[in-house]
């Protein structure tokens, strides 16, 4: 009889174990179980993509840009200076996705972390910079490209055609921004029970980023001296376009 009785306790403590990390629905049960390998699918899935653009950007946008012309229209100049800086801004905007995802993918194989309910849960405990870093910094360099890519036209055969090639590129532009705030509203995790959500949309979610970006950057001095560094490009950028006015104004 002491055997059996022991053989009972084991059994309810074993069952006592088991509970806490199910739910007592079987229909709504959530395995804890490591996602490490998922989260790293999902960094990939931004990272191989983002090279590819990078690549692209590079003949498209500088070493086919097209020169400065002594004498042409301050207008025209003006827009050759902007789709250079575009050219530049898209293909480091992509360099720093591909250096997000590729840490967060090498941390994810060189660290044991703890199991968790979801990949969604994993990603925001301890790459959620990362990962709203690789998200914001790949549509931002794609979206980037695809002006490139409209501006290419322009150059290359005047008005009428980058019109149609303008239509085009804002067309895109506005239906990969739908989709892409589609999928942040469908959030991750059980879509019948709680869902966990980063961002609202594209534009909360680069507010988002900012924010955490600059919180994280308080214990990082090199990530400080970068905000600063953007600060005053951001600076240059106004003091350039308040010249060309002033240089407007004047030929008038």
């Amino acid at each position: 009889m002491p055997s059996i009785s022991k053989a009972i306790l084991s059994l309810s403590l074993a069952a006592l174990v088991v509970v806490p990390t199910m739910s007592l629905s079987p229909s709504t049960a959530i395995a804890v179980k490591d996602y490490t390998g998922v989260a790293a699918g999902l960094f990939n899935n931004m990272r191989t993509p983002a090279a590819l653009i990078a690549g692209a950007i590079v003949p498209v946008g500088l070493l086919t840009a097209p020169e400065l012309v002594k004498g042409e229209p301050k207008r025209l100049e003006l827009y050759k200076k902007a789709n250079c800086l575009l050219a530049v801004a898209s293909l480091l905007s992509e360099i720093l996705a591909i250096t997000y995802s590729t840490v967060a993918i090498n941390k994810l194989a060189e660290v044991q972390f703890a199991p968790t309910a979801g990949v969604a849960q994993l990603i925001s405990k301890h790459f959620e910079l990362a990962w709203i870093g690789t998200n914001v910094h790949f549509l931002l360099g794609m979206f980037g490209f695809g002006l490139l890519v409209g501006n290419k036209a322009y150059f290359t055969y005047g008005g009428k055609v980058a019109r149609i090639a303008g239509c085009w590129s804002v067309a895109a532009f506005l239906q990969c921004t739908s989709i892409v705030n589609q999928g942040m509203a469908m959030g991750s995790g059980n879509v019948d029970e709680k869902s966990f959500m980063f961002a609202k949309n594209l534009l909360f979610l680069l507010f988002k980023y900012v924010k955490v970006a600059f919180i994280k950057a308080r214990s990082r001095p090199l990530s400080m001296t970068a905000f600063a560094i953007t600060a005053y490009s951001l600076f240059l950028t106004a003091q350039q376009l308040s010249n060309f006015c002033k240089e407007g104004i004047e030929e008038k």
